[in-house]
């Protein structure tokens, strides 16, 4: 019996999956593409800062967007969700 030969972008994600760097690359990657999840308006008074322990810690230009944004955060969370999967991001602290 042959074995059949295996794409290798598949191998690689298995493998990021077994070695637990799969979930931090797509921690990471929310961070690369905050101004496409929330939009350019939002990204100019937001920033995407870091990620530590499942949570994205977002640094706001004033309270008033602060408060603005914790409305949205169950929004926001969904968006990352959906392009990321369940428990890349758990919350979201602004400050």
């Amino acid at each position: 019996m042959k074995n059949k030969p295996k794409v290798i972008g598949d191998t690689l994600q298995s493998l990021l999956q077994q070695m637990g760097i799969e979930q931090k690359i797509n921690q990471y990657q929310v961070l690369d593409l905050w101004p496409e999840l929330v939009g350019e308006k939002i990204a100019d008074i937001a920033h995407a800062d870091r990620v530590r322990d499942k949570i994205l810690y977002v640094k706001v230009k004033s309270m008033t967007w602060r408060t603005e944004l914790l409305f949205q955060k169950p929004h926001i969370l969904k968006k990352i969700e959906n392009r990321f999967g369940k428990n890349i991001i758990t919350d979201i602290r602004f400050f």
